[in-house]
């Protein structure tokens, strides 16, 4: 995979466009902001044009859940729009979590889930861009502060999602990794942020990743890692700091 951004540097003769497309966890847009100030830093002579576009509340399958305020947005009323706007090299896509709509796992969610990512890849190698999937980040029951539902309750929510919810999200992401989407590259976020909760848990029983569904700073600076490695081929140190968090 690391040779996506190579390749494209010289096919275009010029710094790549990278465009990152994504949900709240990406419309939030530090870990995008902490890769392009790592790249300033270390690698002023690659610079990448980084193009943010998170979209909060969005999936890749088009479900949302009763209880949402509103039907939850869907990358494909966009992907077109935005690929032509953009004009990317590279896209990077980051979908799963809003997509089993915080319910306990179906399969015919998770076909929804493959449907969309599947159409997704393709119409951006489509559009002539190279294609890296990022896992969904998992969901951490232990953060949560709202009410956290059985498998048989009546109804659910983002704001009261089912227990157990992460098992529907290890499943998606196995099927990503498991090459089931066709794709350059998957970048792994499950396993390095479920290390992160471990460690900082060991440390402080009573450490919040975020606010469960949405990484905490830390996590920010694990997914950014996890990108400078695999689309630049460099390993930047993390550090676990107590008064500043985990930085790179």
């Amino acid at each position: 995979m690391r040779n996506i951004l190579k390749d494209r540097i010289t096919l275009n003769n010029r710094n790549p466009r990278i465009l990152f497309l994504g949900d709240s966890i990406t419309a939030d847009g530090q870990y995008i902001r902490l890769t392009g100030e790592w790249l300033n830093t270390h690698r002023p002579e690659r610079t990448a044009e980084l193009i943010p576009s998170g979209v909060p509340s969005e999936t890749v399958s088009g479900l949302s859940e009763a209880a949402h305020p509103y039907p939850r947005p869907c990358v494909h009323e966009r992907l077109a729009r935005e690929l032509a706007g953009a004009a990317p090299d590279v896209v990077i896509a980051c979908y799963g979590m809003n997509d089993g709509i915080y319910h306990p796992f179906s399969e015919e969610r998770f076909a929804a889930y493959k449907a969309g990512m599947l159409a997704l890849s393709t119409r951006i190698r489509e559009a002539g861009a190279g294609v890296v999937l990022m896992t969904p980040p998992p969901f951490d029951a232990l953060s949560m502060t709202g009410e956290l539902q059985p498998a048989d309750a009546a109804d659910f929510s983002y704001l009261a999602p089912y227990r157990e919810y992460d098992r529907g999200l290890e499943r998606y992401a196995g099927w990503l990794l498991s090459g089931g989407c066709p794709a350059d590259g998957v970048i792994d976020l499950r396993t390095p942020l479920l290390e992160l909760i471990r460690h900082e848990r060991s440390q402080n029983a009573a450490y919040r990743y975020g606010d469960g569904i949405h990484p905490d700073t830390p996590g920010h600076r694990v997914i950014a890692r996890m990108l400078i490695r695999e689309l630049f081929g460099a390993e930047p140190v993390l550090r676990i700091d107590k008064q500043f968090g985990a930085g790179l």
